[in-house]
């Protein structure tokens, strides 16, 4: 059985094209961007129903190995917002918006979280989820990446996702790890599942 070598990632944003391209290099797998359908976005506050939602949506209309993603930054000292509403926040409040109501912050902590739904051949198989902890910073710094990434600081570095060339962001990144739990995931699941072989493949094997 010819193994799957490219995943289509329905998303718009062509920083988490790259980020995702970069979490599966190692694997062999080939990341398109998907942009025969719009992305339904519900407002919800657990990451994974907001992505298994959209995955619902678009694995009625396409056979194609898809996959969609939802990602938020939950700050403790805001009880978690933005969270899900992260991408809304970043577009009205901006980082600045988001650095004034950390003024009187007695907390920093952080974390970026990430859910990846995948389906093919009309099923949803599988949702992935990672985080990354680290701190916010009182000043943004570094031009790369995209969001909130120039006031986050990842634990175990000095840097924020800002500062950091792609290569290295995909070490610490919450999406990259959730990216690459599909990505073995399917690699092993593969071997042994019919659900994991393309329609086509399977109708030229008959």
């Amino acid at each position: 059985m010819p193994r799957l070598t490219e995943f289509f990632f329905l998303t718009s944003n062509d920083h988490k094209i790259e980020e995702a391209r970069a979490a599966v290099s190692q694997y062999n797998i080939e990341i398109s961007k998907f942009e025969e359908f719009k992305k339904l976005e519900i407002q919800h506050v657990d990451l994974e129903e907001i992505a298994n939602t959209a995955l619902a949506q678009i694995i009625q209309k396409t056979d194609k190995p898809v996959f969609v993603e939802d990602s938020g930054l939950f700050i403790h000292h805001l009880n978690g917002f933005p969270g899900p509403y992260s991408s809304y926040v970043f577009e009205t409040l901006g980082v600045e918006g988001v650095l004034k109501l950390m003024e009187e912050a007695k907390t920093r902590k952080a974390e970026f979280r990430s859910s990846v739904a995948f389906g093919m051949n009309g099923k949803w198989l599988a949702t992935f989820s990672s985080a990354t902890e680290g701190t916010i910073q009182p000043k943004s710094r570094g031009t790369n990446g995209f969001g909130f990434d120039p006031i986050f600081i990842p634990m175990w570095t000095s840097k924020t996702f800002a500062e950091m060339e792609l290569k290295e962001k995909t070490v610490y990144s919450h999406r990259a790890k959730a990216i690459s739990k599909l990505a073995l995931w399917y690699l092993n699941e593969s071997k042994k599942n019919l659900d994991l072989k393309p329609k086509e493949t399977e109708t030229e094997a008959i």
